[in-house]
C-alpha cells in the first residue's frame, strides 16, 4: 500500500501557518537590551553576562557588547545584573519592562586589575539561540594549548574533523571543500579547488578577535555551504593604546625519540609577531598586526594543521644525508592585518585589510638525488579588503552593508634559485611559454609553437656506444635544453646514481636523477562581494532579510606534463556569478522561540562549454578554405541553477537552565569550478584522446543537503553546562565520476557527474565548565557515521583505470560505504588552570604559582576507513572495509606572566612579559596513525618480492648494457662491497634491503615524537 508523502517544504509552510495565530496570542511580553562596556576604555565586552535576578533568566553579550533578554513578562521592579570575569559586577534596580517594548540599559563595568589572562567570560544558557556550534574569543585563542591558527581552532568544535581526502575540515559528514569560510564577512574558499584560504593558517593569534564555528542549524542568512560556516573576525582598536610582540622558536635539543630509536630533527621554525592599536581620535580607532614565520626543514614537521605525521626522524642514508632534514625544503609565511573603525554619515564603519602569503620549496626523498634546478616551489597570495557599515534605523532597525574584494594567486613550478625566496620575498617562478620548437636533427631552435613548453622541452643526446664505438647511441631526453642549461623532459629514474645503487626496476622506491619532478600551475582569482542586510524588531518578531552577490574572475593555466605535446592540461578564463537572498523571522514568545526562514540561492556558471551529449562529445565543422574539416566540442551554454531552501529553528525553555532545540534546513553549495571546467577549453578533441583524461561537466549541479538536528542544553550548576545534539543529514548531487564509452571517440574518457549520494548520523555531547576556582574545562565528544558513494569526486577513478583487461566492467562499490573522513568516535578535552597575583598554593606565605597558566588539549580519534589490497594490487574485502589505527595525543602549554609593574613600579601601567613553553605530544605517543593498505602495518608494506636482478654492474663501459639513461655507468662504487670492480646480485640485494630499511625507519605513518617551542611575548 502506498502513502502520499508531504514534501518537506510544504510541511514547513503548513506548520508555520497553523502555529502563527496561536503563537501571536502569547506575545504579551517585552525585552531588555543592554550595552555592556569597559568603564575606562569604552570597549564592548564580549560574552559578558546579563541576568534578571528575580527570574534567573539570562544571556551573554555579542561582539558589540549588546546583550538582549526576550520573553519577559511586564513588571516595574526587575533587578538586572551584569558580570564579566575580572570586572566588578554592576546592578541596576527598578527596571521597568513593558509589553511589546524594548527597555534599553547601559552597563559600564570597572576592571578588578588582576594580572591574569582569562580564557572566557561567564556564559549562561541562551534561550533564543537556535544554531549549533561554538565561538572562541581572543583570550581563549591566545591561551589554549595548540591553537595556533583558525583551522586548529575550528576542529575543536563537536562534529568537526579533518578531511584528509579533500583537505580542510569535514563538518557533519560533508567534504572539507563544502564549507563556508569567511574573513570579516568575505567568503574565502577557493572556488576552483574548494581549498581553504591561506589566511586560515597564516594570521597572527594577535589578529583574531573571534572565531565562530557554525556546524548546524544555520539560519537563512547562510548560503553556499552544505557543511558548516567558519567565520573569523579580526581585532579592532580600543580607547587605549596597546602594543604586543611575540617570538616563537623550536627547541630541537629537547625533541623526543620515535619507537625505533631515531630522534625528531629540528624544523627550524622561527615566528615573529607584532600588534599595535589604539585611538586616533575619539571616534577613530585602529589596530594593525604583522607576522613572519620561517621553516628551514618544513617536511620534518606536520604537513597540515591536523597531520600529526612527518618525515623528520634522523635517518641517515648510505651517502651520509640526513633524511629528516632535506635541503631545499624551506617555507615562509607572512601576514598583516589592518583595521580602521570610524563614523561617517551616521554609519559605524569598519575598514579591514587581511594580507597573507606563503612561499615554499618542494623536495622529497624521491627527488633529493637529482638536479636541484628541477625542484619546484610555490607562491600563494591571498589579500582580502573589506568595508563594513552599520546604520541604525528608527529605534530598533539596523542596516548592514558589506563590500569586499579578494585577490588570490597560486603559482607552482620551477623557479629561479638565484633570485628571491625568503621571509621578505617570494620565489621568482619561470614563465611557461611555447614560442619555439627544437629540431633534433640540426640541434637548432625554430620560432613557432610545438605544443611543448620551452623550458620543459626534452632534448636527445647522441653518444658513441662504448661497447661498439662505430655505433651512435641516442639517449632520449638526456640532452641539455638550450633555454635552461639542464636536462629537461619527464623525470629520468633508470640509473643507479643514488645512495642505494638501485635502478628503480624493482617497483619499490624510485629516485629521480634528472629531468622534471612535476609540471606547473598558474591561477589568479579576483572575487567581488556585495551584501546588504536589514534587521528590525516588530513586537515579538525579529525580522532579518538580506541579499548578497559574488562575482568571480578566474584565470587558470595548469599543465602537469608540459614536456608532452598532448599533456594533462587545463586552461580557462571564466566569470561565474553566485547570488543569494533570504528572509527570516525570529519570533520570541514566553519560553519558546521560532525562527522560520527562506533562502534563494542562484548559481550562474557563465560557461558555454557544456557537452550537449557526453556520448557524442564532438561535432565536425564545415570544411575551411583548404577543404579541411575540424572536430570540435559539441557544446552548449550552462543553465542557471536556482534553489529555494526553507529553514526552521525552534527553541523551548523548559526552565531558566534547560533549553531544547530543533532545526531543519535544506542547504546548497555550488560545485567546485575545476570539476565544471577541466579540459573543456583548448583543443577538446585532443583532450578526449589523451589516455586517462577527466573531462569537466559544465552542467554539474551543486550538492543539496537536507539536515535535521534535535538537542538540548542544560545548566548543571552555576558553572557547568551540558549540550547534547543529534544530527541527521541526507546528501545528494555529490560529485563523482563516470566512464564514457562512445563510438565516436577512439577510447573511453572520464566525466564528472552529480549522481553520488550519502548520509550522516551523529550524536554530539559538550560539557563546558566556565572559569571558576582557577579552573576551566571543555569536553567534546562526537559519535558519528558518514556513509556515501564517493569520498572525493575521483574516488572511483582508480577502479576504472586499473580495471583488469579481461573484466567486462570496473568493480565499483555497490552501496554506500564509510567515507574516507568518517571517524566513529572523536573526543577533545581542553583544560586550563589559571592563577592570578597572590593565588595558588603557597610555601612560606609565597604563592609559588601566581600568574601561571597551565593548558592542555587532548584529542582522541578512532581510525578512518581504508580499502585493503593484496600485494598484487587486488582489492581484498569491501571498499573502505578496514580501519586505520586509533589516535590519541596531548599537547601542553605552561605560561608565566611577569607584571612589569613588579620590576619597574606602578608607573609602567598594566603591562607584562609572557614566557610560554609549548609541548606537542606531551606523553610522546609514537604510534602508527596510518598503515599500508597491503599489510595493515605502519612500517611494513607486506611486500616480499626480492630485488629485480638482471645483470652485474661492471666498472667497464666496453661491456654491453652497462650504461643508464644518461649514458653513465650503472656501476656504483658505494655498493661494490668487496671492491672487485663489479656490483653483483648479492651486493645489489644489499642496497635494496638498505633502501627498505631506511624507508620504514623514517616512520612517515607514525606520530611525530614530542617536540618543544619557546615563546616570549610582551604586552603593553
Amino acid at each position: 500500500m502506498s502513502r502520499n508523502r508531504i514534501p518537506a517544504f510544504h510541511f514547513f509552510v503548513l506548520v508555520f501557518v497553523l502555529t502563527l495565530p496561536a503563537l501571536t496570542a502569547f506575545a504579551q511580553v517585552g525585552k531588555i537590551s543592554a550595552k555592556i562596556t569597559d568603564a575606562k576604555t569604552g570597549e564592548p565586552l564580549y560574552r559578558a553576562t546579563m541576568k534578571i535576578v528575580e527570574t534567573g533568566k539570562g544571556t551573554y553579550s555579542n561582539d558589540q557588547g549588546v546583550a538582549t533578554i526576550s520573553n519577559i513578562r511586564p513588571d516595574e521592579n526587575y533587578t538586572v545584573e551584569a558580570k564579566y570575569a575580572n570586572y566588578e559586577p554592576f546592578t541596576i534596580k527598578g527596571v521597568k519592562v513593558t509589553s511589546d517594548q524594548t527597555t534599553k540599559l547601559v552597563f559600564k563595568l570597572s576592571s578588578k586589575h588582576q594580572d591574569t589572562i582569562i580564557i572566557s567570560a561567564e556564559r549562561l544558557v541562551d534561550p533564543t539561540r537556535v544554531d549549533i556550534g561554538q565561538k572562541l574569543s581572543t583570550k581563549e585563542i591566545v591561551t589554549t594549548a595548540a591553537l595556533n591558527n583558525i583551522s586548529q581552532i575550528a576542529i575543536t568544535a563537536p562534529g568537526v574533523m579533518y578531511d584528509g581526502s579533500n583537505h580542510g575540515v569535514s563538518i557533519h559528514g560533508s567534504k572539507g571543500s563544502q564549507n563556508s569560510e569567511r574573513m570579516n564577512g568575505i567568503e574565502t574558499m577557493n572556488p576552483v579547488s574548494g581549498a581553504e584560504s591561506i589566511s586560515q593558517v597564516a594570521l597572527s593569534k594577535f589578529a583574531l578577535a573571534e572565531v565562530a564555528v557554525g556546524t548546524g542549524g544555520l539560519g537563512a542568512a547562510y548560503g553556499n555551504t552544505t557543511g558548516g560556516a567558519i567565520s573569523s573576525t579580526t581585532r579592532a582598536g580600543s580607547g587605549d593604546f596597546e602594543f604586543m610582540a611575540r617570538i616563537r622558536t623550536d627547541l630541537p635539543s629537547l625533541n623526543g625519540y620515535s619507537g625505533n630509536g631515531y630522534k625528531l630533527q629540528a624544523v627550524g621554525d622561527q615566528t615573529y609577531e607584532l600588534a599595535f592599536g589604539g585611538p586616533i581620535s575619539e571616534d577613530v580607532k585602529f589596530f594593525i598586526t604583522a607576522k613572519g614565520e620561517s621553516f628551514q626543514h618544513y617536511d620534518a614537521g606536520s604537513l597540515t594543521p591536523f597531520d600529526y605525521t612527518g618525515s623528520g626522524l634522523g635517518v641517515i642514508d648510505p651517502a651520509g644525508n640526513n633524511l629528516g632534514q632535506l635541503a631545499y625544503d624551506h617555507r615562509y609565511v607572512r601576514s598583516a592585518t589592518g583595521n580602521l573603525s570610524f563614523n561617517i554619515l551616521g554609519f559605524q564603519m569598519t575598514a579591514d585589510a587581511v594580507l597573507s602569503s606563503i612561499n615554499r620549496q618542494y623536495n622529497s626523498w624521491s627527488d633529493m638525488y637529482g638536479d636541484p634546478a628541477e625542484l619546484q616551489a610555490r607562491d600563494l597570495i591571498d589579500n582580502i579588503y573589506t568595508l563594513r557599515g552599520n546604520l541604525g534605523v528608527g529605534n530598533t532597525g539596523i542596516v548592514k552593508l558589506i563590500a569586499g574584494y579578494e585577490a588570490s594567486s597560486d603559482y607552482i613550478g620551477k623557479y629561479d634559485q638565484s633570485a628571491g625566496g625568503g621571509l621578505f620575498s617570494m620565489y621568482q617562478m619561470y614563465q611557461a611559454n611555447d614560442n619555439f620548437s627544437y629540431n633534433e636533427n640540426t640541434h637548432t631552435l625554430i620560432p613557432g609553437a610545438d605544443g611543448l613548453v620551452d623550458i620543459y622541452t626534452p632534448v636527445s643526446r647522441q653518444i658513441a656506444d662504448p661497447s661498439n664505438p662505430a655505433n651512435v647511441r641516442t639517449l632520449p631526453g638526456a640532452g641539455i635544453n638550450p633555454f635552461t642549461g639542464h636536462i629537461e623532459g619527464d623525470g629520468i629514474i633508470f640509473s643507479t646514481h643514488n645512495p642505494y645503487g638501485m635502478t628503480n626496476s624493482n617497483n619499490d622506491q624510485t629516485f629521480t636523477i634528472a629531468g622534471n619532478v612535476g609540471g606547473f600551475r598558474n591561477q589568479v582569482i579576483n572575487h567581488y562581494q556585495f551584501e546588504t542586510h536589514y534587521s528590525d524588531q516588530f513586537g515579538s518578531h525579529g525580522v532579518d532579510a538580506g541579499v548578497e552577490l559574488h562575482v568571480y574572475n578566474i584565470f587558470n593555466y595548469d599543465n602537469q606534463q608540459p614536456w608532452d605535446a598532448n599533456p594533462f592540461r587545463d586552461s580557462f578564463t571564466v566569470t561565474p556569478v553566485v547570488a543569494g537572498a533570504y528572509i527570516q523571522d525570529k519570533m520570541e514568545f514566553s519560553d519558546i522561540t521560532f525562527q522560520p526562514g527562506l533562502r534563494l540561492d542562484v548559481y550562474q556558471p557563465n560557461n558555454n562549454h557544456v557537452l550537449v551529449d557526453p556520448l557524442n562529445p564532438l561535432k565536425v565543422l564545415p570544411p575551411d578554405s583548404n577543404g579541411i574539416s575540424k572536430k570540435v566540442g559539441n557544446f552548449k551554454s550552462a543553465p542557471t541553477e536556482a534553489l529555494l531552501s526553507p529553514r526552521l529553528g525552534i527553541t523551548y525553555a523548559v526552565s531558566d537552565k534547560t533549553i531544547f532545540n530543533f532545526n531543519y534546513g535544506i542547504y546548497f553549495d555550488k560545485p567546485t569550478f575545476s570539476q565544471v571546467l577541466t579540459a573543456t577549453y583548448g583543443d577538446f578533441n585532443q583532450a578526449l584522446i589523451r589516455s586517462g583524461n577527466i573531462i569537466g561537466n559544465g552542467g554539474l549541479k551543486g550538492e543539496t543537503d537536507e539536515m535535521i538536528s534535535v538537542g538540548f542544553t542544560t545548566g548543571l550548576s552555576d558553572v557547568l553546562s551540558l549540550t547534547v545534539n543529534g544530527i541527521y543529514k541526507k546528501m545528494k548531487n555529490i560529485t563523482g565520476i563516470a566512464q564514457i564509452i562512445s563510438p565516436v571517440v577512439s577510447q573511453a574518457y572520464y566525466y564528472y557527474t552529480d549522481d553520488e549520494y550519502g548520509n550522516y548520523k551523529g550524536i554530539e555531547l559538550s560539557l563546558d565548565k566556565r572559569l571558576s576556582d582557577n579552573f576551566s574545562a571543555r569536553l567534546n565528544y562526537t559519535y558519528s557515521v558518514a556513509l556515501g558513494t564517493a569520498s572525493t569526486a575521483t574516488t572511483n577513478y582508480s577502479a576504472f583505470t586499473n580495471q583488469s583487461s579481461d573484466a567486462e566492467a570496473a568493480i565499483l562499490p555497490l552501496q554506500a560505504f564509510p567515507l574516507d573522513f568518517d571517524r566513529t568516535h572523536v573526543a577533545q578535552l581542553l583544560l586550563s588552570l589559571l592563577y592570578g597575583k597572590g593565588e595558588g598554593p603557597k610555601i612560606g606565605g609565597t604563592a609559588i604559582l601566581e600568574n601561571f597558566n597551565f593548558s592542555t588539549k587532548t584529542i582522541y580519534e578512532s581510525g578512518n576507513p581504508y580499502t585493503a589490497f593484496d600485494i598484487r594490487g587486488t582489492q581484498v574485502g569491501e571498499h573502505n572495509g578496514e580501519r586505520q589505527p586509533n589516535f590519541m595525543q596531548t599537547d601542553f602549554t605552561i605560561t608565566r606572566n611577569i607584571p612589569l609593574s613588579d620590576v619597574f613600579g606602578a608607573g609602567i601601567g598594566h603591562s607584562w612579559l609572557e614566557l610560554q613553553l609549548e609541548v606537542s605530544n606531551l606523553f610522546n605517543q609514537v604510534n602508527a596513525v596510518t598503515v599500508y593498505n597491503t599489510s595493515g602495518l605502519g612500517d611494513d608494506d607486506g611486500k616480499t618480492t626480492p630485488y629485480n636482478y638482471s645483470q652485474d654492474y661492471v666498472n667497464d663501459p666496453t661491456i654491453p648494457n652497462q650504461l643508464d639513461a644518461l649514458g653513465l655507468l650503472l656501476y656504483n662504487p658505494l655498493w661494490d662491497l668487496n671492491h672487485d670492480g663489479r656490483v653483483d646480485i648479492n651486493e645489489q640485494q644489499q642496497g635494496f634491503k638498505r633502501e627498505r630499511v631506511d624507508k620504514f625507519a623514517q616512520r612517515t605513518n607514525y606520530q611525530l615524537p614530542r617536540h618543544f617551542y619557546l615563546n616570549f611575548a610582551l604586552h603593553f
